[in-house]
């Protein structure tokens, strides 16, 4: 091999070695374009051709090489860039929340000798200088401020006064007793507030003296006296009559004491916290930090637990029916809310082992605090709702039943809100923004998953809202039950069109906002809808072939419905079915009959429609007299007997047109046939009738008139005599006659 030759093979080495090495990447891209012209691709051809077989073969062999050690070390990078598996980081993360549990507990002794040591740093002077001073500043300020604060509640010792002996009688009443006393409470201790820090500022120099008193004045003294006012707020432990909240006696006390102590407690916390930064001990205050939190934790899940049963109290209300959504619930929050808190402790460890410090304590304290506020929230949700909603509209069940519908749609509206803020709180506490989220700067799977949400958010309270639209017009165009009498045979009138047609437009728009909803959540699933689309068209149309008598009871319903054939309560003839009408649906009625039995009537199989309760019913009644009756006489009493019944409290609003006589409508072979009219409201000319008949055969008793009854009329020449068999004839005759008459009848 000539050394031209061996030249030649080193320089292509040279020129290869970086591709290999590097392949696919950036610098394999960098090494091949910054080659000498003299190795480009012609160069190296021609520096190929010239080798000899064996020497092309060992170049082979070489490239084979660097090839393998391009490829294994290109499988190490691509496996060290994957990082380790799922189950091999919740090892990890296991082991480093086991070994700060450890650690914490192993630092115990070291953080009692260091609270100690920062005690007696404190005691000596050498934290925040001589200790008596300290003492002293601690008492000037709490003296100055105090003194403030009695004397602005003197100033408003007239109002306390009148707060405290005046009794609410409405919620709304008592929300401004509460809240009054709540501004007096608070603009004390604002008071006391601004005259401590002011007296602090001016009267003590030094300035680490001065910054611990009034921290100790703040975190000891100022929180928990906030936190008492903010809770006599809620709860009104000694007032059961300015309670915000249903909930009992004990109840209240015992949330009252547990969160005020909590808060003190929390309060020395936070100013021992500040001592043994001080001091210089900040080795403990990692474990300090721990055992504080463990501590408060469990601290208030006791007080749930303690409470569970008064907290289902609470969220449960003063609802007279309660849902069964709110019953589940109201049991479920207080279990829901320890776990939560154990879940949120934690959380916080875990991410503090794994060297986070987005969730810090008092974040966490934020947050349980909003959870355990949860339910007081709901009840002043359900308070407010109590005071916006408008009045029932309205009369009769009805009307009722579509105010509790619309009360109940105002109440899940205002938890949608609520429900929202609260996650929308927690996420920002732990540092997420869920609405950034959602924007075009967000990850895809993140931003897809946000809307989703919101768009079943959405989804959500369009349905509410058409609720609410339905009930409230329902509430308004439902007439009041009316009262039938027993011996009615027909309805009386309906209800009004738009409560008749209702029903139908909420199972349709409810319908539509499913269909919508749905669809519009699973394209941002990534899920293709125009299959779904395509699907449902094609399944229609082999329904609308294949149901010809759906369609024609639903389109026959549908030309019913815009002619305004019929109403909700009428009474109907639908092809020789008669009955009330109780529900229409999409394609059928149900009629009730007048003697209980239901008939479902499709639209479709009615050829001809009888509505009987719209705008008036005329009755004509016909009474038969004796041939010498005086018809004029009855004519005159007819029409008292109208004129009677006009004036009668019972009546006069359902009778549009009096009882009169319409003189002789015909004569039979037993008398004269007498007729009268009246006209009513649908459904009330039944007891307008009984009280007609009443009145009529009084009436007739007093002026001497008979009703014409069918004789037998025997004539006995003048002078004869019957004998036996003649007599016996003579009433066999009678009986045949009488027995005639009465069979058609007795069938």
């Amino acid at each position: 091999m000539t050394w031209k030759t061996l030249l030649s093979i080193c320089l292509l080495s040279i020129a290869l070695a970086p591709a290999y090495l590097f392949s696919g990447s950036a610098v394999a891209q960098e090494t091949a374009s910054s080659l000498p012209p003299q190795l480009q691709q012609e160069a190296m051809e021609k520096l190929v051709s010239d080798l000899e077989p064996e020497q092309v073969k060992a170049l082979t062999d070489l490239m084979t090489l660097l090839q393998q050690g391009a490829e294994a070390r290109t499988g190490q990078a691509a496996s060290a860039a994957a990082g380790p598996g799922a189950l091999q980081q919740i090892r990890t993360v296991v082991e480093n929340f086991g070994a700060r549990v450890a650690d914490q507990f192993r630092n115990l002794p070291e953080l009692f000798s260091g609270h100690f040591s920062s005690l007696g740093a404190l005691v000596s002077g050498s934290v925040a200088g001589p200790f008596h001073i300290l003492i002293g500043a601690i008492a000037l300020i709490l003296a100055v401020g105090l003194a403030a604060e009695f004397l602005v509640n003197r100033l408003v010792h007239a109002r306390r006064d009148a707060i405290r002996t005046r009794t609410p009688a409405t919620l709304l009443e008592t929300v401004k007793l509460v809240t009054s006393r709540a501004a007096l409470d608070l603009s004390g201790l604002v008071v006391f507030a601004i005259v401590a820090l002011v007296v602090g500022r001016i009267a003590i120099q030094d300035p680490v003296t001065r910054s611990f008193a009034l921290q100790a004045v703040f975190w000891i003294v100022f929180l928990p006296r906030l936190a008492a006012a903010l809770m006599r707020f809620a709860l009104a432990p000694h007032r059961r009559e300015l309670r915000l909240v249903t909930a009992d006696d004990a109840t209240a006390k015992s949330l009252y004491r547990s969160f005020t102590s909590l808060f003190a407690f929390v309060g020395v916390v936070f100013f021992s916290s500040e001592v043994l930064l001080a001091a210089g001990a900040d080795h403990v205050t990692e474990t300090f930090r721990f055992f504080i939190g463990l501590a408060v934790n469990a601290w208030i899940i006791a007080v749930i637990w303690n409470a569970r049963h008064g907290l289902t109290s609470i969220l449960m209300g003063d609802e007279e029916e309660p849902t069964v959504g709110l019953q589940r619930m109201a049991r479920f929050w207080p279990y829901f809310s320890m776990a939560f808190i154990a879940f949120n402790w934690l959380l916080v460890q875990v991410t503090a082992s794994m060297g986070i410090d987005a969730l810090t304590a008092d974040r966490s304290l934020a947050v349980i605090t909003l959870v355990v506020f949860a339910p007081f929230l709901d009840t002043m949700v359900r308070g407010i709702v109590a005071h916006i909603i408008p009045p029932m509209q309205g009369e009769g069940p009805t009307a009722e039943a579509a105010h509790q519908q619309t009360r109940h749609s105002y109440v899940r509206i205002a938890r949608v809100g609520l429900l929202t803020f609260l996650v929308l709180a927690v996420g920002r506490i732990y540092g997420l923004n869920l609405l950034a989220i959602g924007s075009q700067d967000g990850s895809a799977v993140a931003r897809h998953s946000v809307i989703f949400l919101l768009i079943l958010a959405a989804g959500y309270l369009a349905w509410e809202i058409t609720n609410l639209w339905v009930s409230h017009q329902l509430a308004k165009d439902s007439p009041p039950a009316a009262t039938q009498d027993d011996d009615a045979e027909m309805g009386g009138t309906g209800k009004s069109r738009m409560a008749t047609i209702l029903p139908l437009i909420r199972i349709t728009v409810q319908v539509t906002i499913v269909t919508l909803t749905v669809l519009l959540a699973l394209s941002q699933l990534g899920i293709n809808i125009t299959p779904l689309l395509a699907g449902a068209g094609v399944v229609g149309l082999a329904v609308g072939f294949g149901a010809q008598t759906l369609v024609r009871d639903v389109v026959s319903g549908l030309f019913f419905l815009m002619d305004d054939a019929f109403r909700l309560g009428e009474f109907i003839d639908a092809g020789g079915t008669q009955g009330t009408i109780e529900k229409i649906s999409v394609r059928s009625l149900q009629l009730r009959g007048s003697r209980g039995p239901v008939h479902i009537v499709p639209y479709g199989e009615i050829p001809k429609l009888t509505n009987l309760s719209r705008d008036w019913v005329i009755m004509k009644l016909k009474f038969t007299v004796p041939f010498n009756t005086d018809v004029e006489k009855v004519r005159k009493l007819f029409k008292k007997i109208g004129q009677d019944i006009m004036e009668m409290e019972e009546f006069k609003d359902d009778i549009l047109a009096p009882f009169k006589g319409q003189g002789v409508a015909d004569v039979d072979d037993v008398g004269i046939v007498v007729r009268g009219k009246f006209t009513t409201k649908p459904g009330k000319q039944f007891g307008v009738r009984k009280e007609i008949y009443k009145r009529v055969q009084r009436e007739f008793e007093e002026n001497g008139i008979q009703f014409a009854r069918k004789e037998v009329r025997v004539h006995i020449p003048e002078g004869a005599r019957l004998d036996e068999s003649q007599r016996e004839q003579v009433a066999q005759a009678v009986a045949a006659s009488d027995a005639s008459e009465t069979k058609p009848a007795a069938e």
